[in-house]
C-alpha cells in the first residue's frame, strides 16, 4: 500500500463517503477531507459519517468548512473567504503514523477558487487516485474523462470503484478505452452496491469486496 490515496469522483454523489468509509475502517487508517461543503439531510458532515459508522479510524478535521453545499469556490464566496493551498500543507508535514484518504469534494475540475480546481489539490498532495465511479447510463464518458485528466496532469490512478448495480459490458467498455488512454491496465479495486444511507453493518460487510490497493 501506498502512504496515502486520494479518493475522487467523476461527479458529485457518486459514493465517495461510502468507499472512503470501507476503506478508512478496513485499514483503521486517517480519513481527512480538506474541504467540506454543506451537510447531509441528517446535518451530518462526511467526517461525522466516518466517525458514526467506522469502527477503527482516526479523524482530521477539514481545513475548510462551509455551510451551503455547492461547489467550493461558490460557498467560499458566499462567506467571502478564499481557499487556499497553503493552508493544506500542515497535513503533509504530519507525521502520519497510519495510512490516510482523503476524500475530495466533487469531481476532478471543481473549482476550489478563481485559478486551482481539485485535480490541483490532488497534485498537491502527490498520492495516488482512487476514482469513485457510477455503474448507471453515463459513466462511460465520465469516467473516460476523469482518466483522461489523470494521465494529462501525470497523476497515478490506483484503481477504480464501481458503485451501483452491476454492469459487465459497461466495466469492461471502460476498462478496455481507459487502458488505451492511460497506457496501461486500469485496476477494478471493487464493485459495491449504491447504499443511500451508510451505516456501520455494511461498512464492514463490503470490505470483503475490495481487492488489492
Amino acid at each position: 500500500m501506498s502512504k496515502g490515496y486520494f479518493i475522487s469522483g467523476t461527479d458529485t454523489g457518486v459514493g465517495k463517503t461510502l468507499v472512503a468509509s470501507i476503506l478508512v475502517n478496513k485499514f483503521d487508517a486517517i480519513y481527512y477531507k480538506p474541504i467540506q461543503c454543506g451537510v447531509d439531510k441528517f446535518g451530518y458532515k462526511d467526517s461525522d459519517i466516518i466517525t458514526k459508522n467506522c469502527t477503527r479510524k482516526t479523524i482530521l478535521s477539514e481545513t475548510y468548512f462551509f455551510e451551503k453545499g455547492l461547489s467550493p469556490n461558490i460557498a467560499a464566496d458566499f462567506e467571502k473567504k478564499k481557499i487556499r493551498m497553503v493552508k493544506f500543507k500542515n497535513v503533509l508535514n504530519e507525521k502520519l503514523k497510519k495510512k490516510i484518504f482523503i476524500e475530495g469534494a466533487g469531481g476532478l475540475n471543481v473549482p476550489l477558487n478563481d485559478k486551482l480546481l481539485m485535480i490541483d489539490l490532488i497534485k498537491f498532495f502527490n498520492f495516488p487516485v482512487i476514482l469513485v465511479s457510477r455503474s448507471q447510463l453515463g459513466t462511460i464518458n465520465h469516467t473516460l474523462l476523469s482518466i483522461n485528466l489523470l494521465k494529462q496532469k501525470k497523476i497515478k490512478l490506483c484503481g477504480i470503484v464501481f458503485v451501483g448495480d452491476d454492469e459487465p459490458e459497461t466495466f469492461k467498455t471502460i476498462s478496455k478505452f481507459g487502458k488505451k488512454i492511460y497506457g496501461k491496465k486500469i485496476n477494478i479495486i471493487a464493485k459495491i452496491p449504491f447504499k443511500s444511507v451508510i451505516n456501520k453493518k455494511s461498512v464492514e460487510d463490503m470490505k470483503t469486496l475490495f481487492g488489492v490497493i
